[in-house]
């Protein structure tokens, strides 16, 4: 039965859609946007959803490596939230597994490794107080400047440190981590992820008046023993048991449309999926949290009306993400939670230590350091051989006196693509295309970080997740299409906290 009604004649109150047929909604993803919209619609009483995951265990991007004995987290999945409604959520389902670690992180800087976030009497002892008095009257010449062009993540960044310190540091690792020109990336991208936000907010730090609200850098964090697929495994615990049907290795091949009456076209009336037969579900209603590329170029049928959306999908840029992994012989390798590595020498641009988040997650006599670098698809460090990798890899490690080359018992390198997305100059359109486009599809939402082309962390994901599930819910005349992405922009909101 289709989502939209026919429009109501003049003077005629609109009629409320018909109810979703409870055991025809499907969740595109089992990730943990795809788990908590299972969950919430399941727990309404209403909905008995299935999520479809192509992948032989649930989690997505939040999912936890385990060889040799020893445990790491593809990427630290720290959680912190400054949503009331997930904290909530997370104490609910996890309490038994949670607790609370003060962080601990440094940079390693011009052969010595600092603290961070930076301490002003480190700072200075290990640059000189000219460098530093640089930087300052730097960041004072560029603030009485006027603007000149259009505003990039080059020039807001220059704008919030200044351009020396931006040439010294940020520029190097941007680059580095975005695999592009720095001046071709969008303002977005350092309001959302580059917590630091400016050299005054730094100072602030530095002097004690940083605002609690709004910190630059978290000096504690929760974590969930075992890493962060305990978490996973809690929520699919909990959607399983409110009603959700979890479908492992079961991936989406194609979703059919049917026409409707009014403005918004189509209706995914089933979706395809499965490895070796194609098994069809009809659909009352979708929520995918695969990429939009995907989405568009793969999943849905060619239609001409879709042709500008499956373009402008098809222009955005993801970033793949490469894990290398190092088993080292030693109780603690760092005794950091995060190291970060910011010049250009390095290949990778942070690394982190399992058992600094959990003891557990390895033996007494080894530990485990994983390494993350950024790929763009196809190119450069994506392209070498896992080998050849590695040995680079554990060259430059061994190069800061972490460890030594004798020390290494064995590594191992996963590789996952669709990590983060790219904020080229255009990409705000190029969304927007998306979207008009979507929104002809009344009852299909799409969510998540690859869903919605969103920097986001774990939180933020179940946020969506969270938000997706209640506007397919909810009993209005709209169709959940036109009310779910007149909402998207808040998520662009999302504020990424180190």
């Amino acid at each position: 039965m289709p989502l939209h009604p026919s429009s109501p004649a003049e003077g005629e109150a609109p009629a409320s859609p018909p109810p979703l047929n409870p055991s025809r909604v499907v969740i595109l993803g089992g990730g943990v946007a795809g788990l908590t919209a299972g969950w919430r619609l399941a727990a309404t009483g209403r909905f008995r959803p299935v999520i479809l995951e192509r992948e032989p265990e649930p989690g997505g991007l939040a999912r936890s490596l385990h060889f040799k004995g020893v445990s790491t987290d593809l990427g630290p999945h720290r959680l912190h939230t400054e949503i009331p409604e997930i904290a909530a959520l997370v104490d609910s389902i996890a309490a038994p597994s949670l607790y609370t670690i003060r962080r601990r992180s440094r940079i390693y800087l011009q052969g010595r490794f600092l603290t961070y976030p930076p301490r002003l009497g480190e700072v200075l002892a290990h640059l000189g107080p000219l460098r530093c008095l640089r930087f300052g009257l730097s960041l004072l010449g560029e603030s009485l400047r006027p603007a000149r062009g259009p505003e990039t993540y080059e020039s807001l960044m220059r704008r919030a440190f200044g351009p020396e310190l931006y040439a010294f540091l940020l520029r190097p690792y941007s680059a580095k981590v975005w695999k592009t020109d720095p001046a071709q990336i969008h303002p977005d991208t350092a309001r959302v992820r580059v917590s630091a936000g400016s050299l005054a907010k730094l100072a602030r730090r530095w002097i004690g008046r940083e605002a609690e609200s709004n910190p630059t850098a978290l000096r504690q964090f929760r974590y969930v023993r075992g890493g962060v697929e305990t978490l996973v495994r809690h929520l699919r615990e909990h959607a399983e048991a409110a009603g959700a049907e979890l479908q492992l290795a079961e991936p989406a091949t194609a979703l059919d449309l049917e026409p409707t009456p009014g403005p918004a076209g189509w209706r995914v009336a089933a979706v395809r999926s499965g490895r070796t037969e194609d098994h069809r579900r009809q659909s009352d209603a979708v929520i995918s949290t695969v990429p939009l590329p995907i989405l568009l170029g793969r999943l849905l049928p060619p239609e001409p009306g879709l042709a500008s959306a499956r373009e402008a999908a098809a222009g955005l840029t993801y970033l793949n993400m490469i894990f290398v992994c190092v088993i080292v012989r030693r109780k603690v390798i760092s005794g950091e939670n995060w190291l970060y590595f910011p010049e250009a020498e390095f290949i990778f641009n942070r690394a982190y230590e399992a058992k600094t988040f959990d003891p557990a997650m390895g033996p007494e006599d080894r530990s485990v350091l994983c390494v993350e670098l950024t790929a763009r698809p196809d190119e450069g460090i994506e392209t070498e051989p896992d080998a050849a990798l590695a040995a680079e890899v554990i060259a430059q490690l061994g190069r800061t006196g972490l460890f030594g080359a004798d020390e290494v018992e064995e590594w191992v390198v996963y590789r996952l693509r669709y990590g983060y997305p790219l904020y080229a100059l255009d990409y705000r359109e190029r969304l927007a295309r998306v979207f008009d486009g979507l929104k002809r599809i009344s009852n299909l939402l799409t969510a998540g970080r690859q869903g919605l082309f969103n920097h986001n962390n774990t939180d933020h994901s179940m946020y969506m997740g969270l938000r997706a599930a209640d506007a397919l819910a909810a009993e209005t005349p709209a169709p959940a299409a036109e009310r779910w992405y007149a909402e998207v922009e808040a998520f662009k909101h999302f504020r990424i906290v180190d």
